[in-house]
């Protein structure tokens, strides 16, 4: 029997929670003060608006509730009828601009193939190299004639000789720099 009491408190059913414990917590509210000053705020994220708008370095965007983008009266789109129907008959005798960033692309079928990841992805992956001194854009997963492909983009991308190499080891494609947006446009719009 002495062996059973020092058990007997571990034996003792629990008893009800006590009530400080199981009272709902209202220290955190997540409700919106009644007070709060909505002008202010307002003007406080105007302000910092404004700060980054000066910092960026892309133009900002126009306003459409500021006084100089109001939709113009009547008066003012009579007159500029007549002009704007002499811009268009000149834009219409134009050729439109392609740029020389992006030359054409033959209509011949490749003498290569990219095959897709796992994933259904274009196999096109970047590195850093000594210490991020060297970015480089692999192209793996190559059949057949990799120097039209190493041609093919070296033309697209305007590249050195040296600048895209063949690894013929490893069957990879070796573009210096980071130019993968530029190579997957041009693989999907050869039709890989």
């Amino acid at each position: 029997m002495s062996r059973i009491q020092p058990l007997r408190p571990l034996l003792r059913a629990f008893a009800a929670p006590r009530p400080f414990l199981s009272r709902p917590s209202v220290r955190y509210n997540s409700a919106i003060p009644a007070a709060a000053p909505t002008s202010q705020r307002a003007a406080d994220l105007a302000a910092v608006e404004a700060v980054t708008e000066s910092d960026s370095a892309q133009p900002g965007a126009p306003d459409p509730l500021r006084p100089s983008h109001v939709a113009p009266s009547k008066s003012k789109t009579l007159k500029t009828n007549a002009s704007q129907k002499v811009a268009d008959k000149a834009k219409a005798n134009t050729v439109p601009f392609t740029p020389a960033t992006q030359p054409q692309i033959p209509l011949t079928p490749p003498l290569y193939h990219v095959g897709r990841s796992k994933t259904k992805n274009l196999p096109v992956y970047t590195d850093y190299k000594r210490g991020g001194n060297l970015h480089q854009t692999y192209v793996r997963k190559l059949t057949g004639d990799l120097q039209a492909l190493r041609d093919e983009l070296q033309s697209w991308l305007q590249k050195k000789d040296a600048d895209i190499t063949i690894n013929t080891l490893t069957g990879m494609v070796v573009v210096k720099g980071h130019c993968k947006p530029q190579i997957e446009e041009f693989l999907k719009a050869r039709g890989f």
